[in-house]
């Protein structure tokens, strides 16, 4: 039987498996300097950000400003003080968020911003699945 738990190190945090005598190590949640991780949590209020061991960490309101062919989507999490946080994740719940801190600026420029992330974290999820299927071609 596998169990599960979480242990912070400052402002990351690790996820924990122990299975059958072994325990498997993850990054989890993290926020190191203006880069935010976390992971997408759906409830009837809205979307929140949580940690590895579903904690939210993360609970204001939240817009979803594009949703892909792929299905995964760019977010748009508003702050106070003109701040917010934006990223992508490959779905609303359960999935891994990526994103950043970015204030001193407008709705409209963090969509952009939120676009600009989206795309580049799409690029690069198009560039492991690639490698993933050559390798499976090639085994």
């Amino acid at each position: 039987m596998a169990t599960t738990r979480c242990e912070r190190q400052g402002q990351i945090e690790i996820g924990i498996i122990e299975h059958q005598g072994h325990e498997f190590v993850a990054l989890g949640a993290s926020v190191v300097g203006r880069h935010v991780t976390g992971y997408t949590k759906s409830d009837r209020h809205g979307i929140k950000l949580a940690g590895w061991c579903g904690k939210t960490m993360l609970d204001c309101r939240c817009e979803i400003i594009e949703r892909y062919w792929s299905g995964s989507l760019a977010f748009m999490f508003r702050l106070t003080k003109g701040r917010f946080v934006v990223g992508y994740a490959l779905d609303e719940n359960g999935m891994l968020f990526r994103g950043e801190l970015i204030d001193n600026c407008d709705e409209d420029d963090a969509r952009r911003e939120a676009r600009r992330i989206a795309s580049f974290f799409a690029d690069l999820d198009a560039e492991d699945e690639e490698a993933f299927q050559a390798e499976l071609a090639q085994a």
